[in-house]
């Protein structure tokens, strides 16, 4: 991933051909896929849902298009700054513009629900993984394609709990964070894992130092964090000053360049830190993943994270940009059914399954609204600046390193 300040040269050029991908923005036949991402205030997760389906609607393009009049797509990128109101916003153009799709990091996701619903516009949500999103019967158009945090925060519990720990849970006051504490809680009662200290700070990181005091002071031997890369970056580095050698575990955010760009002064600090997240390569093996990477960088470049170890960049692997491109082509496919937007569309859906850019199928049926299973998750510790699977977890010990 890119250093902040590329990065933002990158994300005003998205902006500024938004209509770009691989079509001609002014073919009225196109089908239309409109993205929203918080492109300026998660860098991270705006850049790769973007980049993602812009390299799935360029691939579906240079193939012929789509179905048999091989009609083109067409991506709109819009940036919902991480509001709630602003995803709205662009979820009513999508509906104006009769897109096809609508794909979100989950950010008012269930807003832009009431706004896609009656409009039977399929909506994908690519990273946030909370329960309250996604529901069949009373939000239909919702779709994930990206781990969901009930399967992930039971594993995680699961895979603590033979540490017998006293749990300091910090969270931010984002519905990711809060979603994710609801995750958390659940899973820890699940194994009888004490919670001694619970918190929630402002997702800029504000709070966290007293957060960490009364973890300290709460007798806590282990700390979860669920929250934005600032405050997971802010957790590691209160407590590694403060010479406390807790443990520390997070959510997929503990992989978001931002924390070791803000970590850069102490790889220390961040060595031996756990995520939890869904593992990149499947069952098949590597190969499905490095083709779609080697398709990715040729058409971005690496990733750069911003930080170097042992001489040399650490590059971030195009991990989670497969579920927004796994997104666009299983549209893709599903217009080849369907012919048609909305409702035939949604009925495509329903019975769709494509092979995902590491191998993994990709799909739904009816009444099931969840694109990646619960085997898909996966432990990584950092060693340094780079991270590797775990070797004592049984979904996660055979896994292969991908090269960082």
């Amino acid at each position: 991933m890119r250093a902040i300040a590329t990065l933002a040269a990158v994300t005003a050029l998205g902006l500024s051909s938004a209509c770009s991908g691989g079509g001609n923005a002014s073919d009225a036949s196109a089908y239309t896929v409109v993205v929203s991402a918080p492109l300026t205030t998660q860098p991270w997760v705006g850049q790769f849902v973007e980049r993602g389906a812009r390299l799935a609607v360029e691939q579906v393009n240079a193939a012929g298009g789509v179905g048999a009049s091989h009609r083109k797509l067409k991506l709109v990128v819009l940036d919902d700054a991480g509001s709630p109101r602003t995803a709205v916003a662009n979820a009513r153009r999508a509906v104006s513009e009769k897109a096809a799709a609508f794909i979100t990091s989950g950010v008012g996701a269930t807003a832009v629900a009431d706004v896609s619903g009656p409009a039977q516009l399929p909506v994908f949500v690519v990273f946030d993984g909370g329960a309250s999103l996604i529901d069949p019967d009373k939000r239909p158009t919702m779709f994930r394609i990206a781990p969901a945090n009930k399967p992930m925060a039971t594993r995680l519990a699961d895979y603590v709990a033979a540490r017998h720990p006293k749990v300091a849970l910090i969270v931010d006051d984002s519905s990711y964070g809060r979603d994710g504490a609801v995750a958390l809680k659940a899973g820890l009662a699940r194994d009888r894992i004490p919670i001694v200290s619970s918190s929630v700070v402002t997702t800029d990181g504000t709070g966290v130092s007293p957060a960490l005091v009364g973890a300290r002071r709460a007798g806590a031997t282990l700390v979860v964090t669920w929250a934005s890369a600032p405050v997971v970056a802010g957790v590691v580095r209160g407590a590694r000053s403060s010479k406390w050698s807790v443990p520390l575990f997070t959510g997929p955010t503990g992989e978001d360049p931002l924390v070791r760009q803000q970590l850069a002064d102490h790889r220390d600090w961040i060595n031996g830190m756990h995520f939890v997240s869904f593992r990149i390569t499947a069952e098949v093996g590597p190969k499905p993943f490095e083709k779609f990477r080697t398709a990715y960088e040729k058409r971005f470049g690496a990733d750069k994270v911003g930080v170097s170890e042992g001489g040399r960049p650490v590059v971030m692997p195009p991990d989670y940009a497969m579920f927004s491109y796994d997104s666009v082509k299983l549209l893709a496919a599903c217009l080849d059914k369907s012919n048609d937007v909305g409702a035939p569309l949604m009925r495509a859906l329903d019975d769709t399954v494509i092979t995902g850019a590491n191998g993994d199928e990709r799909g739904f049926i009816p009444g099931q609204r969840e694109g990646v299973v619960s085997d898909d998750m996966y432990f990584a510790r950092f060693d340094g600046f780079r991270f590797t699977p775990v070797n004592d977890d049984v979904l996660s010990e055979n896994l292969p390193t991908v090269p960082q």
